[in-house]
């Protein structure tokens, strides 16, 4: 047994040949490529051991070597043989070496052939064991599962005897069932004839009533049919005409009279512009009314008011929360209902007049209209009742006569003292001023210049 790098040149060319590869090229080229094939198949070149002769002298190697090179010349080949005849001595012994160690690994190879062998010849006593062991199990296991099988194709055997007697049964009570059916079904065309006919004589008694009418009866009380001149929204009034219809059973001339008496003032005056073949449609009459006073083309003045109402002076917030709403539905009667309600608390808030509840009505803000005019009243309510109380008394005019000689007077006392006359204004003497007197005088005693001295009117009056 010899390693990869002990391999001699013929027997890297015996396993090239093994693996189909090529086998021209120096020993290094055969080297490369048969670890690159030994590589390729999972094979550890350094640890695998070859089948041959261990070693080579190194005159064979050399002249093996040179045999493979076909570019070697001449002169090289001449420079090899004297390196050879010099080192044969030395070759010789060690030619000897090699045949001894040939001789033991011989011995050896011999001895682990042996071994193989055994191993081989025992190894295949138990794998014949084992082979037996598992057929016997295969053919155990094979016999369970035909008898499992057999059992189970029995099962199904019963299973399909009774699928077909039920569905035996199942055939006798479908056709007895089918029977029954084109029975009742006979039956249900009798009943349908005798329907129609019925039917038949209801519609014709309907017809019957549309065009004469129910006879009038004296103990229910008939509704009067509400009054229309254009003040009220026409939804109103077309709401309250129907259901006043319908609660006296008018047909379609009753209400063509009823309506042309509801109409009144400037909404009477459309019955002019209707034409006489159309006088008598009912439906034609409501339209040529919802066309004039309908809310389909006032919804932009609605909107308009919307947007610009707010809080009147003496008007409450719940009276203003009316309004708001009534104006809400006006101007968006095709809106979704949250989009109304919306639109609602937004207008409400924004027009509320005073700027306390205003703004907690903004600080806390509600889901619904209900919730926020609620909470809009409360907070109105609790500022009022936080604010100081104030006692005002009671004031009374005064004639206008007295009016005018208070302001007068009130005038005159206002306006500056001129000194004119030169009299002293504490004493009354003339020939000095009252800032220059040293003379006191109580000032209740004090004289005042007369209106002859100074010329000017300075009485006063008691206001009192």
């Amino acid at each position: 047994m010899v390693k990869f790098g002990e391999l001699r040149i013929q027997q890297l060319k015996k396993e090239l040949e093994e693996r189909n590869l090529p086998i021209s090229g120096q020993k290094a080229d055969l080297q490369a490529r048969l670890r690159e094939a030994m590589e390729a198949d999972g094979i550890n070149v350094d640890e695998f051991e070859f089948v041959g002769p261990e070693t080579s002298t190194k005159v064979e190697e050399k002249v093996e070597e040179q045999r493979t090179s076909s570019s070697v010349d001449m002169n090289t080949l001449l420079v090899a043989i004297q390196k050879i005849a010099e080192n044969t001595e030395n070759s010789v012994q060690t030619g000897n070496r090699l045949a001894q160690q040939i001789a033991e690994n011989a011995e050896k190879a011999v001895q682990t052939e042996n071994r193989l062998a055994q191993q081989i010849a025992e190894n295949t006593s138990q794998i014949a064991d084992n082979a037996v062991q598992t057929e016997n199990r295969l053919a155990q296991q094979i016999a369970e599962n035909t008898s499992q099988l057999e059992s189970r194709l029995t099962q199904q055997h019963r299973l399909v005897q009774q699928i077909t007697e039920n569905t035996t049964q199942l055939q006798k009570q479908v056709q007895e069932k089918f029977s029954k059916f084109e029975n009742e079904l006979s039956t249900l065309k009798n009943d349908e004839e005798n329907l129609k006919a019925e039917v038949l004589q209801l519609s014709n008694r309907v017809r019957e009533l549309q065009l004469h009418g129910p006879a009038p009866s004296t103990n229910n009380q008939r509704l009067k049919a509400p009054t229309f001149d254009g003040s009220i929204p026409f939804q109103i009034f077309k709401l309250q005409f129907e259901k006043t219809a319908m609660a006296n059973n008018w047909n379609a001339a009753d209400k063509v009279a009823s309506l042309f008496v509801s109409l009144k003032g400037p909404a009477a005056e459309i019955l002019q512009t209707i034409p006489d073949c159309e006088r008598d449609n009912y439906e034609a009459l409501m339209s040529a009314i919802e066309r004039r006073y309908g809310s389909e083309h006032r919804k932009q003045i609605y909107q308009i008011e919307l947007q610009n109402r707010g809080q009147k002076m003496n008007e409450s917030l719940q009276e203003f929360a009316t309004e708001i709403e009534r104006l809400a539905h006006l101007a968006n009667a095709d809106a979704p209902v949250d989009y109304i309600e919306r639109v609602k608390i937004q207008c409400f808030i924004n027009g509320i007049r005073d700027v306390d509840t205003k703004r907690a009505t903004y600080a806390l803000p509600k889901r619904t209209f209900a919730e926020t005019v609620s909470h809009a009243l409360t907070q109105e309510t609790a500022s009022l009742l936080s604010k100081p109380a104030h006692k005002v008394q009671r004031v009374e005019m005064e004639q206008p006569a007295l009016m005018e000689e208070i302001l007068k007077t009130l005038k005159t006392i206002a306006a500056p003292r001129v000194n004119t006359t030169g009299r002293c204004f504490n004493c009354g003497k003339a020939g000095h001023f009252a800032r220059n007197c040293n003379i006191k005088v109580n000032p209740s005693k004090r004289k005042q210049p007369t209106d002859n001295e100074d010329g000017a009117s300075t009485s006063h009056k008691s206001l009192n």
